[in-house]
């Protein structure tokens, strides 16, 4: 669904940018990359389906691998804050 990934696009968008004016540290951003990454991926795979479903389907699985890098990258920041 492609209004589902434009607002998770959006929303990615505003935590980085919460994330700049809270001042947090560098680490602090790697989360928001992966997160932002995998968002990214996965609309970008929504809009690639019609032209290319192979490309598709790397870009989804691109995205999956983001989001586990995200989710231990939000366990490890856990452990440094």
């Amino acid at each position: 669904m492609k209004s589902a990934a434009w607002g998770g696009l959006a929303l990615m968008v505003v935590w980085l940018v919460y994330s700049f004016f809270v001042h947090s540290p560098w680490w602090g951003y790697i989360s928001v990359f992966f997160a932002f990454m995998m968002v990214f991926c996965h609309l970008a795979a929504l809009y690639v389906e019609k032209i290319s479903s192979a490309a598709s389907r790397k870009l989804d699985l691109l995205s999956f691998v983001m989001g586990v890098h995200f989710i231990v990258a939000i366990i490890i920041e856990a452990f440094f804050v």
